[in-house]
C-alpha cells in the first residue's frame, strides 16, 4: 500500500467526521420548533387546569346545597315549590371565583297533602375568562317519609 493512498482515504474520513455550520443552523431550527410546541402546550395545560377547578368547585357547591335541602324538614320554607322558576341566584365567593347559585323546586302533586316526592334541581352558574355562561345542575328528589 502506497502513502498516497492512505492519505486520501484520511482526508476523506476527515472530511466526513465533523458537521458543517449549515447542519448545525438547520438542526437548531427544528430543535427551537419543538421547544416552542413544547411550551404553547405548557401554556394550555395551565389554562384547561384553571377551568376544571372552577368546575370541580361549582359540582361541589350544588353537591353541598342538594345535601342541605335535602336534610330540611318536608314542611320547612325552602322546600316550598316554586312553579318551575329558578330562585333567585344566591352569590358565592371563593378565592378566585364568584358562582351564582339558584334552585328549583317541584312538588309531583298540585294538592299539598298528597304530595309524596319533591324533585329538587340546583344551578350553579359561573363565567370563565375564556368561556362565559358556564354552569353545572344537580338534581335530587326527596322522597316523602311516613310521619312526615
Amino acid at each position: 500500500m502506497n502513502q498516497f493512498g492512505s492519505e486520501t482515504f484520511r482526508a476523506s474520513i476527515r472530511r466526513r467526521a465533523g458537521m458543517t455550520l449549515v447542519e448545525i443552523m438547520i438542526a437548531m431550527v427544528i430543535l427551537s420548533f419543538g421547544l416552542l410546541g413544547v411550551a404553547a402546550l405548557q401554556v394550555r395545560a395551565i389554562s384547561e387546569g384553571n377551568g376544571g377547578r372552577h368546575l370541580s368547585s361549582a359540582s361541589a357547591i350544588a353537591r353541598n346545597r342538594v345535601e342541605m335541602l335535602t336534610r330540611q324538614a318536608w314542611g320547612a320554607g325552602v322546600l316550598t315549590d316554586t312553579a318551575g322558576a329558578w330562585t333567585a341566584p344566591t352569590n358565592v365567593v371563593t378565592a378566585d371565583q364568584t358562582f351564582a347559585q339558584s334552585e328549583r323546586i317541584t312538588d309531583n302533586a298540585a294538592v299539598a297533602a298528597a304530595v309524596t316526592i319533591k324533585a329538587i334541581e340546583v344551578r350553579v352558574l359561573w363565567s370563565d375568562s375564556k368561556r362565559q355562561n358556564r354552569s353545572v345542575v344537580l338534581s335530587s328528589a326527596r322522597l316523602r317519609e311516613t310521619g312526615e
